[in-house]
């Protein structure tokens, strides 16, 4: 637990309230569905440590909207919210926007705004960006949108390129900046 105060006190010089916590492909719960009760002991460790200095700590999972409730109901700390991946839901062939829905406003710490490489976020046709922001709206979610990957196939060492596609993009749909 030396790295999570590690990890807090950084969050605290830096003026940051919300940090993602990469738990890896063998955290897997899908896949490796015996470790949750340890998993789940750590995170609650976890997420009283970020509670008790106001701090919220983001997890990535590959459960669906459900079974992250579930998760962070048997986690129980406002310390622990879901760090959610467009990717994640698509992926797995679920409703993006229904996964939204159903974790609600209070479960989303962050959302990572990205899908496989191929496309850029404005010629991505598995994710209608309005519709996420009517969603998030009617959600009352406010919070950080993380950009990455969602490059074009055609140039993806174009870096800034890519990048700027696609945060021109998301701030002309989240913003109404053209």
């Amino acid at each position: 637990m030396e790295l999570v105060q590690d990890c807090l006190n950084t969050m605290k010089v830096m003026g940051v309230k919300v940090a993602f916590l990469p738990m890896g492909t063998g955290s897997d719960l899908s896949k490796y569905p015996e470790i949750r009760p340890e998993l789940v002991r750590r995170l609650k460790i976890v997420g009283e440590m970020a509670a008790a200095e106001g701090l919220t700590i983001g997890i990535e999972t590959s459960l669906n909207a459900k079974g992250e409730v579930a998760l962070l109901d048997e986690i129980d700390s406002s310390g622990i919210k879901i760090y959610f991946k467009f990717q994640n839901a698509l992926e797995a062939g679920r409703n993006l926007y229904e996964e939204l829905k159903t974790l609600g406003k209070e479960r989303i710490c962050q959302i990572h705004c990205t899908d496989t490489d191929g496309v850029t976020l404005p010629d991505n046709k598995r994710i209608d960006m309005p519709k996420v922001k009517k969603v998030l709206d009617e959600m009352g979610w406010k919070g950080w949108l993380v950009v990455e990957r969602s490059r074009d196939v055609n140039d993806v060492r174009n870096v800034k390129k890519n990048f700027s596609t696609n945060v021109r993009f998301l701030k002309e749909v989240f913003q109404g900046i053209k």
